[in-house]
């Protein structure tokens, strides 16, 4: 049977009763025609493609960005001191004095003394937070970051940063000094004099360098009043360091005619002797118009005599937490941290050159 009407009445009342078909929503016959080639107009945005979320890979590996490193426990030494309820830090320096006179039966001449003082130094205290919000932690969480542990992480490293400075630079204000700025130490030299007319290590030659580094021992030498002599340029129990900037660590690879590196020379003379870097020796120039403007300092320092370090990195504190504490939808951590800065206790026996 074929359906040829135009009326959807009788239609729909034709395809129920002969053929099967049901359509109680269709009202009637649609007046719009359309064919398949026909040019068509989309309600939505035109667009072919999926969001980009789909096609893009998070690797899990977090790359950590890197901070200067934390050289000055590992140059110098460090030590627990107090804790962190003192204020102040005494020490006691004995020094022997007296006089001898002529022997006599009955001469009471000559005796014995002992001057004593008592250096302070002053303990400085610092604080950080770490805080994170419960929705904070559930937004980073989805892209595999633990957030509480990366912010307490962050805390630990500031502080310990913090106190890498006090190590070499102090605390202002205070008795409170560090291995480059203790009040106590003696004067720099200057360098040798160079072909160049430069003192600069960048311009010298391998020998020029290597002759700095002896000028300088020879200075810890001659204000030592033999002390250190060339015993301790191999004697295990008297240790002798060699502090420079990475900025000009490289030139102790420069090498002479021979093909011998400043390096090399340092191992074969002195082979009782440590070499280290520091970003924290190349100083600030003072006065210099540019401000960006550096001074290399070299420390040359015997480590330990008669059992008595000569530097010591003093903290009373090296991380202390004062417990999470619950807010209304977050969470914060107090972390404490405490420095006496750097511990010199005989600065005859550290010589410096400045300029390099």
């Amino acid at each position: 049977m074929t359906i040829q009407t135009k009326s959807w009445a009788r239609d729909r009342a034709l395809l129920a009763s002969e053929f099967g078909i049901h359509l109680p929503n269709v009202m009637e016959y649609s007046t719009n025609a359309r064919v398949g080639d026909s040019a068509f107009t989309p309600v939505s945005a035109a667009n072919n493609a999926i969001p980009s979320q789909f096609t893009t890979y998070i690797d899990p590996q977090i790359i950590d960005v890197l901070t200067a490193p934390l050289k000055a426990a590992q140059i110098y030494g460090e030590a627990k001191k107090g804790d962190w309820l003192h204020d102040t830090m005494m020490f006691t320096v004995v020094e022997p004095a007296g006089d001898v006179a002529a022997y006599g039966d009955f001469h009471q001449a000559g005796y014995s003394r002992m001057n004593t003082n008592f250096p302070q130094r002053q303990q400085f205290l610092v604080q950080a937070f770490a805080e994170w919000g419960d929705r904070e932690v559930g937004r980073a969480g989805l892209a595999n970051i633990d957030l509480p542990s990366r912010k307490r992480l962050a805390a630990a490293l500031l502080l310990n940063h913090w106190q890498n400075q006090s190590y070499f630079f102090g605390v202002a204000n205070l008795q409170n000094y560090g291995a480059l700025n203790d009040p106590n130490l003696l004067t720099p030299i200057a360098p040798q004099a160079k072909a160049s007319n430069s003192p600069v290590w960048e311009k010298a030659t391998a020998l020029e360098i290597y002759e700095d580094i002896q000028a300088l021992y020879r200075q810890l030498q001659s204000q030592t009043q033999g002390v250190v002599n060339l015993d301790s340029a191999v004697d295990m129990d008297s240790p002798l360091k060699l502090v420079i900037s990475n900025n000009v660590q490289a030139y102790l690879l420069k090498t002479n005619e021979y093909g011998i590196s400043v390096l090399d020379l340092l191992k074969k003379n002195f082979p009782n002797l440590t070499q280290m870097s520091a970003p924290q020796l190349s100083l600030d120039a003072k006065g210099a118009d540019d401000n960006n403007s550096k001074i290399e300092l070299v420390q040359l320092f015997v480590e330990n005599y008669q059992g008595i370090d000569t530097f010591t990195c003093a903290f009373s504190e090296k991380l202390r937490s004062h417990g999470i504490v619950r807010e209304s939808s977050s969470m914060k951590e107090k972390l404490t941290q405490g420095s006496w800065g750097t511990i010199l206790t005989r600065p005859v026996l550290v010589a410096q050159m400045i300029g390099v």
